[in-house]
């Protein structure tokens, strides 16, 4: 099975908005192996069919500096192995009308982004997934999707994140591209992630996500802040969430570039 890429399990959002988890636990008395426990909290990403949200994007630079944008993002499922999602920039003017388009189709994704000023979609290449998607702590492959069966899991520790009971599982990737490792902590009730912590392809601790702010909207429990921290250059991108809605019955024609052109 994918998921929104393993920081996407855990970023989740970003472009999908919808980290999908609800308050389901695993079966009373069952051990679960490191695998288990991730692979349950990638299937409670799936409990609906669509879902669309307003986010206020804060850019937050190493002087405490800060810069807020306004976005809308769609998601849709097309089967077990298939999505379509869409990002639109509201404001500022500076990035007014740029608009993110991912179609994952059987465990591949393909990624374009269109920029008004120069009026012109782009295809992201896989060699420029590694980029830093429209200037935040986010890269182009953290947007993407990719198979947990990409990584290997192992279970570290029990441990109390903000008060809550978490486990902590360490995930290696067999191919070391853009991390080499990333440490997850998942919350033993719900199976919503708390954080995880990233480490870039030589080792280095490099940046931070946590999810807070969990709501129950239309029966699934939805954290509806993100925050991801940069520690290599001291740089923070916020994301909230707003007025998400599960299940709208979304058109298929949002997911195209003539509506990447459009707007919202």
């Amino acid at each position: 099975m994918t998921c929104r890429s393993l920081a996407g399990l855990f970023l989740g959002l970003i472009a999908a908005v919808a980290v999908v988890l609800t308050a389901q636990g695993p079966a009373v008395g069952a051990e679960m192996s490191a695998y288990d426990i991730v692979k349950k909290a990638e299937d409670l990403l799936d409990q609906a069919k669509d879902s669309k949200a307003d986010m206020i994007m804060t850019l937050v630079n190493d002087k405490g500096q800060k810069r807020e944008r306004k976005l809308s993002a769609f998601v849709k499922k097309y089967g077990e192995n298939s999505s379509k999602s869409i990002l639109f920039f509201n404001s500022p003017a500076d990035v007014k009308g740029t608009s993110f388009l991912v179609w994952t189709e059987n465990k591949e994704d393909k990624q374009w982004l269109y920029l008004p000023a120069l009026q012109r979609v782009r295809q992201i290449s896989a060699s420029g997934r590694g980029e830093s998607f429209m200037g935040t702590e986010l890269t182009f492959f953290d947007m993407g999707s990719h198979d947990i069966d990409e990584y290997t899991f192992k279970t570290i520790k029990e441990e109390d994140v903000d008060g809550e009971m978490c486990y902590m599982i360490e995930a290696l990737p067999r191919k070391v591209e853009f991390y080499s490792k990333i440490d997850l902590w998942i919350r033993k009730d719900s199976f919503i992630p708390a954080k995880a912590d990233f480490y870039d392809p030589k080792g280095r601790y490099e940046k931070q996500g946590r999810f807070s702010q969990v709501k129950n909207i239309q029966n699934i429990n939805t954290p509806t802040r993100i925050e991801m921290h940069n520690v290599q250059n001291g740089r923070t991108t916020i994301i909230e969430l707003s007025d998400v809605v599960y299940d709208s019955g979304l058109k298929d024609d949002i997911f195209t570039e003539r509506y990447m052109k459009r707007g919202k």
